[in-house]
């Protein structure tokens, strides 16, 4: 009988302990206290560290989402600022931003546990061998997020601009080319595209309509400028029309204050609904590559390099060279505003039309200025 009773008490003892650990590993330990976790339909056994952090606007009306993913070794609190900048809210009070975690990985090429979304063996593009399972997870995480903005909260996805920096603008991308309906924009800021040989097959092929955003540090020594123009090929491939590139001189991997006044006026671009007429019907001339925007002047072998660059694209007809303005300043300074409008009609016009256009040189800036 003392022997039965031993054996009953263990046996609830065990399910007991499998019980805690299952619920300690289950994805819902993790939490889903927001709307925007709360409607993971995709993915609702992601292991994130926590629900994403929301900012609504401060009038409460929502007129467009922008979600936006920290990188290897981030959180996503690092990047709040982006929400409570008084440019932001000059330019489009009613943006919601979305900022979620990642799970903690062990990751080979930093050989400590830390948050991140996905493993990585290297950053030399050449060894870098992709972790797909953990890639696609969190991109499927990504688009969970999106479909509780749109199923839950009626947002419209075009008014959804999906975005991060390093691992995180890995995953935005692979998210975004892969959603089913095409987004408002993507922000690719020092990141590259993994798992490109799954493209065009895994791509929405709308997508290639979308906004781009394609930021990188020219001094960049953890993703290369390698990866960059890798990723910048890749896409220019796969036909993404509507590009906006830019490359920082003296910018490692990093941010920097001109980088996020260009990202600032790329969003009240899209939110301003400059491109929802852009499809597959109506654009004209082709696929037009919007080319590389140039921060300072160049070196002479950094122009000779360029003016190569645009004969042989002047040749193929696919890629056209814009002028760039003078950055400094507020973004909501009213001269800046004109000359960002007045650049924006002429990559506006120029893709539109389908014209070639000679290379301007551009305008002198200074190195970014670091936060």
């Amino acid at each position: 009988m003392e022997l039965r009773v031993r054996w009953l008490v263990a046996a609830l003892l065990l399910a007991a302990v499998t019980a805690c650990d299952a619920a300690r590993h289950h994805p819902e330990h993790f939490g889903s206290g927001t709307s925007a976790a709360a409607g993971i339909g995709r993915s609702s056994h992601f292991p994130a560290r926590a629900p994403p952090i929301e900012i609504a606007p401060k009038d409460g009306d929502v007129d467009g989402v922008v979600i936006f993913v920290h990188g290897l070794g981030g959180s996503p609190d690092k990047y709040t600022w982006l929400a409570n900048d008084p440019n932001v809210w000059y330019g489009r009070p009613g943006i919601k931003w979305i900022f979620p975690w990642s799970p903690e990985l062990d990751v080979t090429v930093t050989k400590q546990r830390e948050p991140a979304w996905y493993d990585m063996n290297d950053f030399n593009i050449g060894s870098l061998t992709d972790d797909r399972s953990h890639i696609l997870a969190a991109a499927r995480y990504i688009e969970s997020i999106i479909d509780a903005q749109v199923n839950e909260h009626g947002i419209d996805p075009r008014r959804i601009v999906v975005g991060g920096f390093s691992q995180g603008g890995a995953v935005a991308l692979t998210a975004s080319l892969r959603y089913p309906k095409r987004l408002g924009g993507i922000l690719a800021l020092s990141t590259y595209l993994p798992l490109r040989g799954d493209y065009p097959e895994e791509m929405n092929a709308h997508q290639r309509w979308t906004p781009l955003f394609q930021a990188h540090g020219k001094d960049d020594r953890v993703l290369p400028m390698e990866y960059y123009f890798a990723t910048r090929a890749k896409l220019s491939k796969l036909g993404f029309r509507n590009r906006w590139d830019y490359l920082y001189p003296g910018l490692g991997h990093d941010k920097c204050r001109e980088e996020t006044l260009d990202m600032y006026t790329f969003l009240d671009d899209v939110f301003g609904d400059k491109y929802d007429d852009l499809d597959e019907g109506n654009w004209a001339g082709g696929p037009v590559d919007l080319g590389l925007v140039e921060t300072k002047k160049e070196t002479k072998e950094e122009t000779k390099k360029e003016e190569t660059n645009i004969k042989a694209a002047k040749a193929r007809g696919k890629e056209a060279k814009l002028p760039v303005v003078q950055r400094g300043g507020a973004w909501n300074d009213p001269k800046q505003q004109v000359q960002r409008r007045l650049r924006d009609m002429v990559f506006r016009a120029n893709a539109l039309l389908g014209r070639e256009r000679e290379a301007l040189e551009a305008a002198e800036r200074p190195r970014p200025s670091f936060y």
